[in-house]
């Protein structure tokens, strides 16, 4: 049974030394960062519609592509 535990608290060390190895620090501090508050389900105000160029840009049609028959399987 001292077999299993050793090798088993290698293997975890293993893991926690990978872990911490590989642990990506914040680009930024928390307190820097920008608010995160995106407006999702605001209307868009009347400057943000005239920035956007696609604003008035005709909805796109779907393609009336011929369907094609199956391949046949030799």
């Amino acid at each position: 049974m001292t077999p299993t535990l050793i090798v088993l608290s290698l293997l975890a060390l293993g893991v926690a030394i990978v872990a911490v190895a590989t642990r990506q620090p914040p680009s930024r501090p928390y307190e820097k960062r920008k608010e995160q508050d995106t407006a999702w389900g605001e209307p868009p105000t009347p400057d943000e519609q005239a920035a956007d160029p696609f604003a008035h840009a005709p909805l796109p049609q779907p393609l009336n592509e011929p369907v094609r028959e199956p391949e046949r399987q030799a």
